[in-house]
């Protein structure tokens, strides 16, 4: 297990090591705003695991490198749920049909998110694609904004200190 995880956490410190180097701070910040948002794609953990490595190495400082990620996570979970809130039920009832999602599958998950919410959106965090689109789910299901907030902020902590503060601490270990 130990070595499947360095050796994703080297994996990803690889990857996303270019473009942390080239755009800094701004690509910890744009990445994470973007994959909170739905972009499935975006290299959330990556990003992260390698800011936090930098910053143990001196490159960045800490101090910036965890606030700015839980800003950004945090904030672009909080622009999904609004667009959630305000286009998902809708959205999804007349256009889910094109992707294969019946009214019953979103009655299901709103019925899942309406019991379940909190640890969903607390543990949400670290599962893809659940963490990029659980926004939209949160908002298109009436989720409360204030419990919303409460529980994906918390989310975003764990999240954020896991990866980002757990990648600062392991390479405080690695000399060099």
């Amino acid at each position: 297990m130990m070595h499947w995880f360095l050796t994703t956490l080297g994996h990803f410190i690889q990857m996303a090591s270019p473009i942390m180097h080239r755009y800094g701070l701004w690509a910890l910040v744009g990445v994470l705003f973007a994959e909170n948002i739905g972009v499935i794609f975006a290299p959330g953990e990556a990003v992260v695991v390698t800011a936090g490595f930098l910053a143990a190495k001196g490159v960045f400082a800490v101090q910036e490198v965890l606030p700015l990620a839980f800003a950004a996570a945090l904030l672009g979970g909080y622009l999904a749920y609004g667009l959630g809130a305000r286009y998902g039920r809708l959205g999804l009832m007349r256009y889910g049909k094109y992707l294969r999602i019946t009214p019953h599958m979103i009655e299901r998950v709103h019925e899942l998110f309406h019991r379940y919410g909190a640890g969903i959106v607390i543990v949400g965090r670290y599962i893809v694609p659940l963490r990029q689109l659980q926004g939209y789910i949160a908002g298109s299901a009436a989720m409360g904004f204030r419990p919303y907030a409460l529980w994906s902020t918390l989310g975003a902590a764990l999240w954020v200190g896991t990866w980002g503060g757990g990648a600062w601490w392991l390479a405080q270990s690695i000399p060099g």
